[in-house]
C-alpha cells in the first residue's frame, strides 16, 4: 500500500543542517494499523508529512499503490490527497463557522462528491462515532473527544486508501483516547482501510498491528 525507499529528509536553519530522517526505508501492507513511535524530535511527524504528500523528501522515493508521489507534480499530489488519502491531526482543525455535519462532508465538497449520498455517508459516519444527536451543532459546542470524533469521520467520509494520524489522542483525557482508538481500530478493519498513525501513547501503539520506532531519524526497530 505505501512503500518508502532510501527517504532523507533535510531542513537549513540558519547555518545549522537539521537531518530529520536519514535513509527510511519501510513496507506498510493493504489494510495495516501500523504506529510510529519514538522520542519527541526523531522524524516521526517528517515521515508522516511526507507519506501523505504534505511534504517532499530531500531525497529518497515513496510509493502508494505503486504510484510514486516523489515524481508528481502540485496539482497531482492535491488531486491524490483528495481521493487516496484521510487525516487525523492531534488538533482537530474543524472549521468553526460550519456544523459538525458540514465538517465531515468537506472532503466531498472539495472533491465535487456533495451529493445525497456523499451526505448519507458522512451521516452514517457520524451515527457511528456516536455523533448522530450534533450533526447541527458548531465546534465550539463540542468536548475535546467529540471533536476528535468528528474529524475522524471527516477523515474517512472520503473512503480513503490510507489514513494519516498525527497524535490523534495527544488532546484527550484517557477515557477519551481509549474511545477514540477504538473507533479509529473499528473503523479501519470496516472501511479496509491502512492506518498509519504517529504516538507518543503506549496504549495508542498496542491496539496497532506493528511498530516502527524512530530513533534520530532513522528506523530502531
Amino acid at each position: 500500500m505505501l512503500e518508502t525507499r532510501d527517504l532523507h529528509k533535510t531542513y537549513q536553519s540558519g547555518d545549522a543542517r537539521v537531518e530529520a530522517l536519514r535513509g527510511i526505508s519501510l513496507k506498510v501492507l493493504p489494510g495495516e494499523i501500523v504506529a510510529i513511535t519514538g522520542p519527541s524530535g526523531c522524524g516521526k511527524s517528517t515521515l508522516l508529512h511526507i507519506l501523505g504528500a504534505l511534504d517532499i523528501p530531500t531525497s529518497g522515493q515513496v510509493y502508494l499503490e505503486g504510484h510514486p508521489l516523489h515524481s508528481l507534480d502540485d496539482d497531482k499530489l492535491t488531486s491524490l490527497r483528495q481521493l487516496k488519502i484521510g487525516f487525523v491531526f492531534q488538533f482537530f482543525h474543524l472549521l468553526p463557522t460550519l456544523t459538525v455535519e458540514e465538517n465531515v462532508l468537506l472532503p466531498l465538497l472539495l472533491s465535487g462528491r456533495a451529493d445525497a449520498l456523499g451526505k448519507s455517508r458522512a451521516r452514517d459516519l457520524l451515527e457511528t462515532v456516536g455523533l448522530a444527536d450534533r450533526t447541527h451543532h458548531r465546534p465550539h459546542q463540542l468536548s475535546g473527544g467529540q471533536l476528535q470524533r468528528a474529524a475522524l469521520a471527516r477523515a474517512l467520509v472520503h473512503r480513503p486508501s490510507v489514513l494519516l494520524a498525527d497524535e490523534p489522542t495527544g488532546n484527550l483525557d484517557s477515557a477519551s483516547s481509549a474511545k477514540v482508538v477504538d473507533l479509529l481500530t473499528v473503523l479501519a478493519r470496516r472501511e479496509k482501510t491502512t492506518v498509519i498513525l504517529v504516538t507518543h501513547s503506549e496504549e495508542v501503539a498496542k491496539a496497532s498491528d506493528r511498530q516502527i520506532r524512530l530513533v534520530d531519524g532513522r528506523i530502531h526497530s
